[in-house]
């Protein structure tokens, strides 16, 4: 039982189905959106598919059991082929071939020489280094033997390779296990040590403070952001220890934690003064943010449901959510500040203007603490040269005999043969050969 277990995991069949299994997770945590409230996989799927989806744990595929045993099993097949044919390949690189070996390699090449001037011997030891590599020679019943072996180390590239692969999913399992990752919002001038954590929800007290200074978000001509920007203070004690700039894809990194610049959000200072006009009656309303405002002479509610600095190219507007007398469901529509362009379409008998609209940002920071990730670097790093190792090494074995012919003469015959890389085989063996025609 144990020799069939142990044959199993070291199967090229269970590499390939892992792999398989490993993929197809990726691809479905890839399209199906992770880690929503019931409710929207009911929505989408109806509630049987809702049901599987959190039966299966799809809706949080990377973390799930199934997902982490196809990883599991990825994992016990690389330990297990490379315990098992390691010794063998390290016994190969350290090994040399005898002679014997050499002498059945397929011939390439067949030369004379006749130079008095210079024995081939003398020639082969000052040209082979910088064409093949150093030789061994070995004197045979009066032939002279050259030998070479190169490559030999790229049978430890695919070994290299599997080992990145483990050292990378076992950083991934400490981040997992020992890492969180939360989200700070700051409004400028507001300092903070408390971090609200995502997974698992709740909240994190630091050992330090954090101080938003100023937030300043620039804009593309048709109201894209074009960059937006954190300038923080990270306060020990109440003193400032270090000030920071933070910008989107250029993180900071304060102790173990790692700060991304992740969102913004326009906020209204104080509330927005909106003009509402009906016929040829106009009456003024102050509205908070997300506060339901019921409107004079009944004519419904009304709710400042979110606030842009630069919509569209087109300046600040406020989207308002108008729910007429009667109920419904709320209309939501856009007011400009800036009317010298128009204004959207509003429905309903009421039309909105904005009189006073002064804004202010809200910086939103990712913050993660990953144990893991020098593991993960760790592991790409060293997969680099294994891939060097297994793709561009080749592996090749030289054989150049030198028979002495009498008067000065000698026949050279040179045999070669590569596992790989035939290409390659052959430009060296034409350097060697224009290096004896010269």
């Amino acid at each position: 039982m144990w020799l069939s277990l142990w044959q199993g995991l070291t199967s090229v069949r269970l590499a390939l189905l892992s792999l398989l299994l490993v993929g197809l997770g990726s691809i479905l945590g890839t399209l199906l959106p992770q880690r929503q409230a019931l409710e929207f996989y009911q929505e989408r799927f109806g509630t049987v598919g809702a049901a599987l989806i959190g039966r299966l744990g799809l809706d949080d595929v990377y973390r799930s059991p199934i997902f982490l045993s196809f990883i599991a099993l990825l994992l016990l097949n690389l330990i297990a082929c490379s315990l098992k044919r390691l010794p063998e390949v390290w016994r190969q690189v350290q090994s040399q071939p005898g002679l014997e070996a050499y002498k059945t390699l397929p011939p390439r090449l067949q030369l004379t020489w006749n130079r008095p001037e210079q024995s081939p011997q003398q020639f082969l030891m000052g040209a082979l280094p910088r064409l093949l590599g150093r030789p061994k020679v070995v004197e045979d019943n009066g032939t002279t033997w050259y030998l070479i072996r190169r490559g030999r180390w790229g049978r430890l590239g695919p070994y290299i390779i599997h080992l990145s692969i483990i050292i990378v999913i076992i950083g991934a399992i400490i981040g997992n296990l020992g890492g969180f990752q939360g989200q700070i919002n700051l409004m400028p001038g507001e300092a903070t040590d408390v971090l609200r954590l995502t997974d698992p929800p709740g909240d994190k007290k630091l050992d330090f403070s954090i101080r938003l200074d100023n937030f300043q978000v620039s804009y593309y001509p048709n109201g894209t952001p074009q960059e937006f920007r954190s300038d923080l203070t990270f306060l020990q004690g109440g003193q400032p220890v270090k000030t920071a700039i933070l910008r989107v894809n250029d993180p900071v990194t304060f102790g173990h934690l790692t700060f991304y610049q992740s969102t913004y959000q326009a906020m209204p200072q104080g509330p927005v003064v909106l003009e509402a006009t009906l016929g040829e009656k106009t009456f003024m309303v102050e509205a908070s943010l997300r506060q339901r405002l019921p409107l004079p002479d009944d004519q419904g509610m009304i709710m400042v449901w979110k606030v842009e600095s630069n919509i569209m190219g087109l300046g600040p507007a406020v989207q308002l959510a108008y729910r007429p007398t009667g109920g419904g469901h709320p209309l939501l529509f856009w007011v400009l500040a800036d009317t010298s362009r128009g204004q959207p379409p509003q429905p309903g008998p009421l039309t909105f203007r904005i009189k006073e609209l002064a804004l202010t940002y809200s910086s939103g920071l990712l913050v993660k603490y990953d144990p893991g990730v020098g593991w993960v670097y760790l592991g790409f790093l060293l997969m680099l040269p294994g891939f060097w190792l297994a793709l561009f090494v080749p592996r090749q074995r030289w054989a150049i005999a030198v028979v002495p012919q009498g008067k000065g003469k000698y026949r050279l015959t040179i045999a070669g043969v590569g596992d790989r890389h035939k290409i390659v085989l052959q430009r060296r063996l034409e350097k060697l050969q224009a290096a004896f025609e010269e």
